[in-house]
């Protein structure tokens, strides 16, 4: 998917996305925030729609901003993206000095460009490294964690958000094989 893949990736509900968001984005200069830009299928599908619209862009991937701004970048000055987490979108808007906000959109879980791309080390179809870090510039990969953690910690991160009710067993087993 590296190259033009953001240009065949179709959102999941997109024109259902465009008309719950339309309404609110008719006025001029209206802005948009898409807290989880991705690969922008949904943000590009916004923009046409709503010719008056700007847009605020988040992802923590580097690799999702990088190919959505090559998809957005006929909308030229109405874009705006920045390498943050959905939650610092407080923190992204008063850095951009903004106050008002029109819609947001939070399209919450991975993205296809995760699981899709082998070297993301998501994918559960092919076998590859283990890395499932949503942002590849900070933090240990999977592999790390599976090879450095303590039975107890990998048994609490198994419980606690894989909702792994064997948690205590699996990692016994990660610690006795590694």
């Amino acid at each position: 998917m590296a190259q033009g893949g953001a240009a065949r990736h179709v959102p999941v509900l997109r024109e259902r996305v465009v008309a719950l968001l339309e309404p609110a984005l008719r006025e001029p200069g209206s802005l948009f925030v898409d807290a989880t830009l991705g690969l922008g299928g949904h943000a590009e599908a916004v923009l046409s729609a709503c010719p008056g619209a700007q847009l605020v862009g988040i992802d923590r991937d580097l690799q999702a901003l990088a190919m959505a701004g090559e998809r957005l970048a006929p909308f030229g000055e109405r874009v705006r993206l920045v390498h943050a987490v959905y939650d610092q979108l407080t923190q992204v808007l008063q850095q951009l000095g903004l106050t008002r906000v029109a819609a947001v959109l939070l399209d919450l879980g991975v993205s296809s460009l995760q699981l899709d791309e082998r070297e993301r080390g998501f994918s559960y179809r092919v076998d590859a490294p283990l890395d499932m870090r949503m942002d590849q510039s900070e933090g240990m990969t999977a592999a790390e964690v599976l090879n450095s953690y303590p039975a107890a910690d990998l048994a609490r991160i198994l419980r606690e958000y894989g909702e792994e009710r064997f948690a205590a067993r699996i990692a016994s087993a990660i610690v006795r094989e590694r």
